[in-house]
């Protein structure tokens, strides 16, 4: 059974076992006043009829034959099932039955009233049947007790009225069972919506599957309610803000303009993406609406973060395309060389292996000799096949050096060379019909600086663009482009060092990189030149 329907039936439970207890206790209660209130009556009209000047002088001549049927009159006007006239001896003056008028009265009950003289009521067995009877004394001028008067309700009347008003009872215990009902199916509609139909366990399970998913997001997360104050944040998102109190849950209430003023204007502002900065940290963020309008959702990261994923992407794509490009480089080459054999053109064909093994031989002995980092070399030459794929010249300059780098400055010389040299081909051929395509890449870790350079002979920089090179998102192509740039600024300035451009009197376009190395890792000793 689920746990709201458990709770709706404790519910109906409680209730029905309340209503029984209540319902016991008001039936007893109704008990006791039907009949208090029948012995109070009934010893209001015994002593009216003591006090009667008929009754009087009819128990002082001992005998009245009309005396019955003025009882019975009154009797008659009053619910009672019988009034009783006795003597002080207990014979009765008057009676409902006649033929019982003279007798002796039924039950030891009577005699207090006679002997004693007090007007009370008892419970007892009459000619009639069981009944309340209540008694009062008549009492004459002369203070001696004259008879009695007997004042009585049947017991199966009184049992009548108690059923009547029992079935009342009954029917107000059904009404609320009923109005329980219809409650406990409204509150279970309640609870499955706002269980969205799921137990607790589940609840607390997805709560805590939340919470790890939370915590293992790198980015920053805060959740604000419909009045803006904080009701989730995560773990990163109190680093990344610097929060000063200790522990995120210290932050649940908090309002966003005493957490984060400048989160508090653009989400003021309207802006769906925020650019911000704590304690000269840059970060980037984006506003969602919470479904409903039940408040917001901010996700921000570091601009640098959001581009790793780019940089590992670039870095699969360029091994990629130089696996691509030495496949279809020796497959063309394997073509001719098959074509040569077919022929009997022996000696061309080991010539041409003999001129393309001297070739490529000769670039990979330079390249090795100036460039003695791995990744990076690897990478230039794969620039150079696709550079002669698409027609462009690149060309190492002669003065280039560089030696063997950790494997993090590795990555990082990866995304200056690998961008910069994509950039450099992709607009020396867009303009190879103005000027034969040609790039330059210069590299030099001599002296206190590490130097890249790479020269191509583009168009140069579109002037609309100039001012926001190094913009995310900048680019005059259409698609997946206006990362490299912005990738290598970020990269450069987390290095401490700086990104430049500029037109070469020669009409040529210049992107240099300069990194201090006193600024990186005192690991990396290159030898001088």
């Amino acid at each position: 059974m689920k746990l709201r329907h458990q709770l709706v039936f404790l519910s109906l439970c409680f209730s029905l076992l309340l209503l029984l207890i209540l319902g016991g206790l008001l039936a007893l209660f109704i008990r006791h006043l039907l009949e208090s209130n029948l012995e109070e009556k009934g010893s209001d009209l015994a002593r009216l009829l003591a006090a009667d000047q008929r009754i009087e002088q009819a128990l002082l001549r001992g005998a009245d034959p009309t005396l019955r049927d003025y009882v019975q009159a009154l009797c008659r006007r009053t619910d009672a099932a019988y009034m009783v006239v006795t003597d002080r001896h207990a014979l009765r003056l008057s009676h409902p039955s006649p033929e019982l008028v003279g007798q002796r009265f039924r039950g030891e009950d009577i005699w207090p009233a006679l002997f004693e003289r007090r007007s009370y009521c008892s419970k007892d067995q009459g000619t009639l049947g069981p009944a309340i009877r209540c008694f009062a004394p008549v009492i004459g001028a002369d203070g001696q007790t004259l008879g009695a008067v007997a004042v009585g309700y049947l017991m199966k009347t009184v049992e009548g009225t108690y059923r009547d008003r029992l079935a009342l009872l009954l029917w107000a215990i059904l009404a609320v069972l009923g109005a329980g009902l219809l409650l406990a199916a409204a509150m279970q509609r309640r609870l499955r919506r706002t269980l969205l139909d799921l137990e607790p366990e589940t609840i607390a399970r997805r709560f805590a599957q939340q919470e790890l998913v939370l915590e293992s997001i790198n980015e920053g997360i805060i959740a604000l309610d419909g009045e803006g104050r904080v009701s989730m944040l995560n773990s990163a998102a109190c680093y990344q803000l610097r929060l000063p109190q200790p522990g995120r849950y210290a932050q649940l209430g908090c309002r966003l303009e005493a957490l984060a003023p400048e989160l508090a204007r653009g989400l003021a502002d309207g802006a769906v993406e925020t650019h911000f900065s704590v304690h000269g940290d840059a970060f980037v963020g984006r506003w969602q609406p919470i479904t409903g309008g039940a408040g917001w959702l901010f996700i921000f990261t570091r601009p640098e973060a959001a581009g790793t994923l780019a940089v590992q992407v670039t870095h699969l794509r360029q091994y990629a395309e130089l696996l691509r490009m030495q496949t279809h480089e020796f497959a063309n080459k394997l073509s001719s060389l098959s074509g040569l054999l077919q022929l009997g053109h022996v000696n061309e064909a080991v010539e041409l292996i003999q001129r393309e093994h001297d070739e490529h031989q000769s670039l990979l002995q330079s390249l090795l000799h100036a460039i003695h980092d791995k990744p990076v070399a690897g990478l230039i030459l794969g620039k150079f096949s696709r550079a002669r794929e698409l027609g462009v010249h690149l060309e190492l300059d002669e003065g280039s050096a560089l030696e063997e780098c950790p494997p993090w400055l590795s990555a990082d010389l990866i995304t200056f060379i690998g961008n910069l040299l994509d950039n450099g081909i992709r607009a020396a051929r867009a303009n190879r019909e103005q000027v034969m395509p040609r790039v330059l890449l210069s590299i030099n870790d001599a002296g206190r600086r590490l130097v890249i350079e790479v020269e191509d002979s583009g168009e140069g920089v579109d002037e609309a663009l100039a001012d926001h090179l190094f913009d995310y998102g900048v680019s005059r192509q259409s698609g997946d482009h206006g990362v490299g740039l912005y990738l290598v600024k970020e990269t450069a300035e987390r290095l401490g060092g700086v990104i430049e451009w500029r037109r070469t009197a020669a009409r040529t376009t210049l992107f240099g990189i300069y990194l201090d190395k006193a600024q990186l890792v005192s690991s990396w000793n290159p030898s001088p030149h």
